[in-house]
């Protein structure tokens, strides 16, 4: 096969996701590492002031690499770097080892399940490498205990002596293990009570007992109560751990005590001494408790009963300055706080907090607080390191990237966003505009939606509203080849309320938007179905619309389904909606299954349904009415009737042409749809091998000088060929195909393709890994 070199770039977001920590090695300058929740992990080149993805050869494959839980350093030999990642499978965690500062890896197998964006993936590292024997390993697992590998991860065991499973960290602190826990093997069932923290040991984990800690608290509206260990750091003088409890609008429960399950509460931050023999001793509370500069609030105002409204996670030192440390919330109220101690967390000054204290200067458009409902959109601050070799520079992670400052010490210490080469938010669908000044929509998790007038250069905002709050989590979006400024999308709304999930139209290529009137009153089932997608964060479902913008077929979402009986349309550009009707072969309406719906892109009348078991379906009076059609045996049974993460499968329709499609659908390959309707006949033809396999597919000019209406169109497709997973083009409807990557051209996840219609050879992906990107021929 014949094989084209190609260059890739990211069309930058920046940021976007949860990076969900931090790491720097003590003893080499300029060595920074970030974990991310979904996007692997980055290095920083100090010299380019860009960070550098390390999963750029990770499949679909095997997409353990995306999900990082933790990582580790040796302190001796800088150039090691161990990650562990998993696919929140049993027994599937994954050592990734690398001896080249993350260029290239070796891997190992760590016996429990490990995923790196589940609930509790901001606390502390989990692995650790031994400081006085780098061939052991620890890991502290999420919810399967602690082990311990001596011989570099290919053995491990299990140290069974601490009676917890459910962990968040484990450090050396000199001579001692100490072990951060979430109390759920050892809860106290009839309280509803967290069992205990902290453990540590002095015989390398043979033996534990408890390390005291800040006594936990019930709290009137919380659902599980009691403190969990957050982050750690250590001084010459001090150990200092942050602690945070369970909030009252946590939605997950047990795994709930970090900033990504709702909320936290009853933050505090103890500081511990060592006694002569150098084990951990006693501890005081420094906790700070306000805006303003204060001194810790101590046993006396605990005494009181005195609850914080949030918790605390990221916290460090400085190496050069004795004293001056930094800490973090989560989950506060219009975003997270930064302290800023001088004398070892006596008394604290707030340095940040959302428009009040302290200063953020944006470099992402999308950042800025208009755009964010006047509010900073910091959040999810769960970790905060100070350089070690220069305590004037500090990062912060967040939801949306990372942060970072120059001037830490300095009294008008400001932050700015820095995420240059830093792309890991999820997309799900993209789509190459015909004509018009936007180049290119894309539809992602979190941020929502972007056109792209420049490939290379951010957008002013996300989708939003007329005052700039933003929708997030947009499934999917059509437009009209015919008019290509018309465009409509389904969104969810925002977390704040300030917008709302359903259907925004717009009629300038994604400049502005409006929110279509929820059509209430059509049954009860829709009804209540339309009221929870007007809730935060709800998925509104799957949309397609008629090349002259009138008809509108809207799949109103159950979770990540598209039930048939939720399935309505409007034919006056969305003003009025009624119930579709959908007809089995046999003649009986179908009241049961799932069904997804795309537009004819050149004849209004016409729309397509596909099932949850490859039925297939066609209307012809602009969607209302559709009727059952018989696909050939052959084409396999898959179900198209999902939304989000969860379709494997894409429909493209093309351009110009009535009644045709493509259609991937995994291991059954690649298939061409053509409808007939002047037989009313339906014929299929695969365009693949048997055997190879066909994930994702999209179409682009096909010739350099071609017309992207009229012509052939270049198919672009990520797919195993002849057993070689990859991105493969083909100019000759399958009968030849190129390989248009390399193994260092891999990206993750793939959750949409399309080929561009202007610009031959160019092609964009919309990953769940690495940002969305587009590729092209080098010359």
């Amino acid at each position: 096969m014949k094989q084209i070199a190609y260059e890739y770039r990211n069309l930058p977001i920046p940021g976007g996701g949860y990076v969900t920590g931090l790491l720097y090695h003590k003893k080499k300058k300029n060595l920074l590492y970030a974990r991310t929740d979904i996007g692997g992990t980055y290095r920083f080149d100090a010299e380019k002031q860009r960070w550098i993805s390390l999963i750029p050869h990770v499949t679909m494959e095997d997409l353990s690499e995306s999900f990082p839980i933790s990582f580790a350093l040796d302190d001796d030999k800088p150039e090691m770097l161990y990650i562990a990642c998993g696919v929140n499978a049993e027994k599937s965690g994954v050592l990734a080892i690398s001896e080249d500062y993350g260029e290239s890896f070796r891997y190992e197998r760590i016996p429990v399940m490990i995923h790196g964006n589940l609930n509790g993936r901001g606390t502390g590292e989990r692995l650790l490498v031994d400081k006085d024997d780098a061939d052991t390993l620890y890991f502290a697992s999420q919810k399967e205990g602690l082990w311990i590998s001596r011989n570099v991860g290919k053995d491990w065991r299990k140290l069974t002596a601490l009676p917890e499973d459910y962990l968040t960290f484990v450090s050396q602190v000199r001579n001692a293990l100490l072990v951060g826990t979430a109390g759920v093997t050892t809860k106290d069932e009839k309280n509803n009570m967290r069992g205990h923290s902290l453990y540590v040991s002095y015989d390398n984990g043979e033996s534990f007992e408890k390390l005291t800690q800040p006594e936990s608290r019930k709290i009137e509206g919380c659902r599980f109560d009691g403190l969990v260990a957050q982050h750690w750091c250590m001084d010459e003088c001090y150990l200092y751990i942050t602690f945070a409890s369970t909030g009252k609008r946590s939605y997950v429960i047990e795994n709930g005590y970090s900033c990504d399950s709702g909320d936290t509460i009853d933050g505090r931050i103890a500081r511990y001494e060592f006694d002569a023999d150098g084990k951990i001793s006693v501890f005081c509370e420094i906790t700070p408790a306000s805006a303003k500069p204060v001194t810790g609030i101590g046993q006396e105002a605990i005494s009181k009963g005195e609850v914080l409204e949030y918790g605390f996670s990221g916290i460090s030192v400085s190496e050069q300055t004795p004293g001056l440390l930094v800490t973090s919330t989560i989950v506060k109220d219009d975003g997270d706080s930064v302290f800023l101690s001088k004398d070892y967390g006596a008394s604290w000054q707030q340095i940040l907090y959302d428009l009040e204290d302290g200063e953020i200067r944006f470099r992402a458009p999308y950042m800025r607080p208009e755009c964010n409902g006047g509010h900073s959109l910091i959040h999810w601050l769960s970790d905060i390191k100070i350089n070690p070799f220069d305590d004037n520079e500090a990062w912060f992670n967040t939801g949306t990237g990372v942060f970072r400052t120059r001037n830490l010490k300095d009294k008008d210490c400001f932050f700015t966003d820095w995420n240059d080469g830093l792309e890991e938010t999820v997309h799900l669908n993209v789509y190459s505009m015909p004509k018009g000044e936007i180049q290119v929509i894309d539809v992602l998790g979190d941020l929502g939606g972007f056109a792209f007038a420049e490939l290379d250069k951010p957008c002013d905002n996300s989708f939003a509203d007329k005052e700039g709050n933003r929708y997030i989590t947009c499934i999917n979006a059509d437009f009209s080849d015919e008019h290509p400024e018309w465009l409509i999308v389904t969104p969810r709304g925002n977390w704040t309320g300030k917008t709302k999930g359903g259907l925004i139209l717009s009629k300038d290529q994604g400049r502005t938007f409006e929110r279509l009137p929820m059509p209430f009153g059509l049954t009860k089932d829709l009804d209540e179905a339309l009221h929870f997608i007007e809730c935060p964060n709800v998925n509104s479902g799957w949309v397609a619309m008629s090349p002259d913008g009138r008809n509108i077929v809207w799949s109103v979402a159950d979770g990540i389904e598209l039930p048939v009986t939720r399935l309505i349309m409007s034919n006056d550009g969305g003003r009025k909606f009624q119930c579709c009707k959908v007809y089995e072969a046999s003649g009986e309406l179908k009241l049961t299954g799932k069904l997804k719906v795309y537009a004819d892109r050149v004849d209004s009348r016409l729309f397509y349904g596909f099932g949850e078991h490859s039925d297939f379906y066609i209307s012809k009076d602009g969607g209302y009415s559709y009727h059952e059609y018989t696909l050939p045996e052959e084409f396999p049974k898959v179900n198209f009737g999902l939304i989000d993460c969860a379709n494997k499968t894409e429909v493209r329709g093309e351009t110009g042409k009535k009644g045709v499609f493509y259609l991937v659908v995994g291991e059954g390959g690649l298939w061409k749809l053509k409808y007939n309707e002047e037989t009313d006949g339906v014929s299929l033809k695969k365009l693949s091998k048997d055997g190879d396999v066909v994930f994702r597919v999209g179409l682009g000019l096909g010739s350099p000088n071609g017309d992207y209406y009229k012509d052939k169109k270049a198919i672009y497709c990520n797919a195993v060929m002849d057993g070689v997973y990859g991105f493969y083009r083909t100019l000759d409807e399958g009968k030849s195909f190129e390989r248009i990557n390399t193994d260092r051209q891999m990206f993750g996840d793939i959750n949409s393709i399309d080929g561009d219609c202007r610009v031959f050879g160019r092609f964009y992906l919309a990953t769940g890994s690495n940002g969305v990107k587009y590729g092209e021929e080098v010359h």
